[in-house]
Formats: C-alpha cells, structure tokens, sequence
C-alpha cells in the first residue's frame, strides 16, 4: 500500500498543497508567464488533477489537456516534494513520464524551493510520512 490511503486522501492532498503553491507561492504567475498548464494522471491510488493559473482541479474534471502532462504514481509524488527524487533522474528512469515542452518544467524548478520548505507540514496536516 502507498503513502495515501485512497484517492479521496490524494485529492484532499494534492488540493490542499497546490492550491498553496498557485495561489501563495507564486508558481501560479511563473506558469502564466511560461504559458504552462499541468495534467497529472496518477497510479497508486488512481485519480487526475488539472493545475493551471488560475485552477486547481481533481477528479475526473481533471482529465483534460494539459500542456504538459505527467504520468506518476502517489508515492512518487511524495518522494519528489521530500526532495528524495529529483525531477531529472525521476525522468531518465520513467518513474516520471511527462509529454509537452519539457525545458518549460525545468525552468520553474528554482520557483519550487519554498514548496520544498513547506511540505513537511502539509504531510503532517493530511497523515503522512514527512521524512
């Protein structure tokens, strides 16, 4: 079994935190300036989130075109944002397979770091493991 306990546990996750990095961290303007809107089709519990500017979307209202579009498990997620899997590496070994304008990705990595610093507390809030 993974990190979550079912996909509503994902969904309040994945919404909780990334409502704060669009809308409080700022990735939210770096992904207007870049043009860029992720979809996300996850494994392990299965489920989608659509993230845009101005959205955060999961469910199967999720399911749309993104510009880019990533395909990972939930465990997966959880190990990138503990700084345990880089995006790079997460790549070159498929645990990561992402289609669209990849260099579009790698760009917004520096706007991150404070995700990165706050993630240990959203694992907290929502039960799961922040180490």
């Amino acid at each position: 079994m993974g990190v979550f306990k079912d996909t509503n546990h994902l969904y309040e996750f994945l919404e909780d935190l990334w409502k704060y990095i669009v809308f409080e961290s700022g990735l939210g303007d770096k992904m207007r300036e870049y043009g860029v809107s992720y979809k996300y089709i996850i494994s392990d519990p299965q489920g989608y989130l659509y993230v845009d500017p101005d959205n955060v979307i999961t469910g199967d209202e999720a399911n749309r075109d993104g510009v880019i579009t990533m395909e990972m498990s939930g465990d997966t997620i959880h190990q990138f944002w503990l700084k345990k899997l880089s995006l790079p590496v997460a790549l070159a070994t498929r645990k990561i397979k992402a289609k669209g304008p990849i260099p579009k990705v790698l760009k917004m990595l520096p706007a991150l770091k404070p995700v990165y610093e706050k993630f240990p507390e959203y694992c907290k809030k929502h039960g799961l493991p922040s180490e």
